[in-house]
């Protein structure tokens, strides 16, 4: 399995244990069911080439939709799971990831960013991005 296909389902296991709403893995055409995470892999490079070791950036997304065809309290939930999400990206938290991934080794967190907020047709959209250093295998 892809370091892409490997981080998206590790990372979205760790997080559906963490928040009440549906997690969904990588980019999709589908219609979701908001509100909901989206786990989507970014880029990897080999740090240090040749090690098998890499360097993950990953974005992970709360969406709600907050008109009138949104659950009532969506933004209350959509604020609670941004919240949870922040949380769960903790560096003291986040190595629980290993034990959400086969063959997956999460070894720390580099870099971070968000969340942050764009509002599209009546859609909430909160994202962060995460770095982190990892290698597939059996460890």
């Amino acid at each position: 399995m892809s370091y892409r296909n490997q981080s998206e389902a590790a990372m979205a296991a760790y997080l559906q244990d963490k928040v009440g709403v549906p997690v969904l893995v990588g980019l999709r055409d589908e219609v979701k069911t908001m509100p909901c995470v989206v786990v989507s892999f970014v880029s990897a490079q080999e740090n240090p080439p040749d090690s098998g070791n890499m360097d993950i950036q990953m974005q992970i997304m709360v969406q709600s939709q907050i008109d009138d065809e949104g659950a009532p309290g969506a933004l209350d939930v959509h604020e609670a799971t941004v919240s949870e999400i922040d949380m769960a990206l903790g560096s003291e938290l986040l190595p629980g990831i290993n034990q959400a991934g086969d063959f997956f080794h999460y070894f720390g967190k580099q870099e971070q960013s968000g969340p942050d907020r764009e509002l599209q047709d009546m859609v909430v959209s909160e994202m962060f991005t995460v770095t982190f250093a990892a290698a597939l295998g059996d460890f």
